[in-house]
């Protein structure tokens, strides 16, 4: 299995997502064909990706350098990922 999707498994499944930085998260979302949005000076960020249906699934993220993202921002990130039936059929 190829590490994102290790990383992705691990994600989708810890209860306390505390030890996962902006690079792990960017890495999944990029292998799944999301695309950076372009932003302003901030830190916010905005990941986005096209579904064959039409919609387009906004994730947003906060690149703060280093460290670990928030627990809720992974969470997020997961539930976003499965409403849209964005996980890989060998993760769920």
């Amino acid at each position: 299995m190829a590490k994102w999707k290790k990383l992705l498994a691990q994600m989708a499944t810890d209860v306390a997502p505390t030890s996962y930085t902006y690079q792990d998260a960017g890495s999944v979302l990029s292998h799944l064909g999301f695309e950076l949005a372009p932003h302003g000076s901030g830190s916010h960020r905005k990941w986005r990706h096209r579904t064959p249906s039409g919609n387009t699934v906004i994730i947003g993220l906060v690149e703060k350098g280093s460290g670990t993202l928030k627990p809720y921002l992974i969470r997020d990130m997961v539930a976003q990922l499965r409403e849209n039936d964005l996980l890989p059929p060998d993760l769920e």
